[in-house]
C-alpha cells in the first residue's frame, strides 16, 4: 500500500493546474451518471474567454449542472458533444449543443478505434484500495473505455465512492493508467428517486405480465413501467428469473429480495444479474455493493446482442415516445430536436430477436398532454419532419399500450395500420383510420 500512496502522492495535482492544461480546440470528457466531472468542471469555468471551441462531451449527467455553461451563456468558449441527453445536458441551448447518435453497446468499440477520442477525460472514482486500483463505484459502463481512450485522465476522488466488493476487469482502473489525482470536496452520491406508478403504467404492466414465463431473462429499466412490470412480477407465480440489463434499478432490487430472480437458466453467466450502471436512491446503491449474484461490467458486454442472445426465452422492456402506423418507433426525440438518446434500446430489441423465443416489448401511454392542456396521441399516421427513428420498422416485435399488446413481427403494413390503431387511445382511433386510408395503408 505504501507503494501505491507514493504514486498517489507523486500524481497529485489541483483541479486549477489540471484547467491550465487544456487548451482551445480540445476535448473534454466528462463521463456520466453521478461519476460526472466536479472538480475540473469548477476550475475550467473560470477560463471562460480565455479559449475557443472546447468540447464538453456528457452522457446523462444526474447533478448538477455543468459550471462551465453556467459560467458561458453566450457560447464564447463551450460546445457540448452528448451521447445520451438527460436533464442537465438539455439545459444547454440547442444551438451550443450537439447529439451522437449510436448504440450504446457499440461507443467502446468507437473508442478503441478512434472515432470517439479524448484528449483529456475528468471524472470521479473512489480512493485507492489496497492493490492500487480505482473504482467507478457505482456504474462502469464506458468508464474503463473512456480512461483508455483519452490522452490525459484526472482521477477525481470523491472518498465517499466504494470499491466493489465483487469487481470485473471493467469496475476499476490501476493507478499506474491514471495521469493525475485530484481531490476535492467529495460530494456525496446524487440519489435518483424511483418514480411513481400510475394506472396507466399498470395496465401496461398487467399486458407485459402476460407475455413473461418462468426462467425468462429480463431487461427492464428506470422508469415507472418497469415499477409496475417488478411489482406485479413479485405477486406473481413467476420464478426462476435472470437479468442481463444495462441498467439495475430499484425494481430489480425488489424482485431479487423476493426470490424471483436466481438466473439458474440463464445461457450466459448462469446465476449471476448482469448490468452496467445504476439509477436509485441508498438502498439500491448498497445493494449494489453487497449482492454477490451481481455483475457489474461495462455496456460493450451488457449490451451486446450476441451475447444477449444466448439467453433463452430473453424479454426486453423499453419505453418509447411515439410510434407512426407502419412501426416505426421513436424513442429519443421531441419536435425535431434530440431529448435523450439511442442508448441501449436497440441493442436489446435485436439481441430479444436472436434470443430463443425472445420478445422485446416496447411501451408507451398512448396520450400524452401538451403544456397547453392539449391531448394528443401517441400512436400516429406518420412521423413529423425531423422525428428520429431509434428502432426501425423491421425490428419491432411488440408495441404495448394501456389498451393492449401487438405483435408486429412478420406483419404487412396494412396489419400493423390495424393492430396499432387498435391499441391506439379510443378517442383517436377514427382520425388514425382516416388518415390510414389516406396514405393507402388501409383500403
Amino acid at each position: 500500500m505504501s507503494s501505491v500512496m507514493e504514486e498517489y502522492r507523486r500524481k497529485l495535482i489541483s483541479a486549477e493546474d489540471a484547467a491550465a492544461m487544456i487548451q482551445s480546440n480540445q476535448i473534454v470528457d466528462y463521463y456520466a451518471f453521478n461519476a460526472s466531472s466536479r472538480y475540473v468542471d469548477a476550475a475550467l469555468a473560470k477560463r471562460v474567454g480565455e479559449l475557443e471551441n472546447v468540447i464538453i462531451r456528457s452522457e446523462l449527467r444526474l447533478a448538477p449542472p455543468m459550471e462551465v455553461f453556467m459560467a458561458d451563456p453566450e457560447g464564447r468558449t463551450f460546445r457540448l458533444h452528448s451521447l445520451f441527453r438527460g436533464p442537465i445536458e438539455n439545459l444547454i441551448p440547442p444551438e451550443r449543443s450537439t447529439s451522437i447518435p449510436a448504440r450504446l453497446g457499440s461507443y467502446e468499440a468507437l473508442f478503441r478505434a478512434g472515432e470517439l477520442r479524448s484528449d483529456f477525460a475528468a471524472f470521479m472514482v473512489s480512493p485507492p484500495d489496497n492493490e492500487g486500483y480505482l473504482h467507478f463505484w457505482p456504474s462502469p459502463a464506458l468508464a474503463l473505455a473512456d480512461v483508455r481512450a483519452s490522452g490525459v485522465f484526472f482521477a477525481e476522488i470523491n472518498e465517499t465512492y466504494r470499491h466493489f466488493r465483487y469487481p470485473t476487469e471493467e469496475c476499476r482502473v490501476h493507478i499506474s493508467e491514471v495521469s493525475y489525482i485530484i481531490e476535492g470536496d467529495n460530494p456525496p452520491i446524487f440519489p435518483v428517486p424511483s418514480p411513481a406508478i400510475s394506472e396507466t403504467d399498470e395496465r401496461i404492466a398487467e399486458h407485459i405480465l402476460g407475455e413473461l414465463s418462468d426462467g425468462a431473462c429480463i431487461q427492464i429499466g428506470y422508469g415507472s413501467v418497469p415499477n409496475a412490470v417488478a411489482n406485479l412480477i413479485v405477486h406473481s407465480d413467476l420464478k426462476d428469473l435472470g437479468v442481463q440489463t444495462e441498467l439495475i434499478p430499484e425494481g430489480v432490487m425488489e424482485l431479487y429480495k423476493a426470490g424471483k430472480i436466481t438466473g439458474a437458466r440463464k445461457g450466459v453467466d448462469k446465476g449471476k444479474m448482469t448490468a452496467s450502471f445504476v439509477l436509485g436512491g441508498s438502498e439500491l446503491l448498497s445493494f449494489i455493493n453487497d449482492c454477490a449474484d451481481l455483475k457489474m461490467c461495462s455496456s460493450s458486454y451488457t449490451n451486446n446482442p450476441h451475447i444477449i442472445g444466448q439467453n433463452e426465452n430473453f424479454a426486453a422492456i423499453n419505453a418509447c415516445l411515439q410510434v407512426d402506423l407502419t412501426g416505426q418507433v421513436n424513442s429519443e426525440s421531441l419536435h425535431g430536436l434530440t431529448y435523450t438518446g439511442t442508448g441501449g434500446q436497440l441493442d436489446f430489441v435485436l439481441g430479444a430477436a436472436i434470443s430463443k423465443n425472445g420478445k422485446s416489448m416496447l411501451c408507451t401511454p398512448s396520450t400524452y398532454t401538451t403544456k397547453d392542456g392539449e391531448v394528443k396521441s401517441r400512436i400516429v399516421s406518420e412521423f413529423a419532419p425531423g422525428t428520429i427513428v431509434t428502432t426501425p420498422r423491421s425490428c419491432v416485435h411488440y408495441i404495448v399500450t394501456e389498451h393492449g399488446i401487438v405483435n408486429l413481427r412478420g406483419r404487412s403494413e396494412q396489419e400493423r395500420a390495424n393492430l396499432l390503431i387498435g391499441i391506439a387511445h379510443p378517442d383517436f382511433r377514427d382520425d388514425l383510420l382516416r388518415q390510414a386510408k389516406e396514405r393507402k395503408l388501409i383500403w
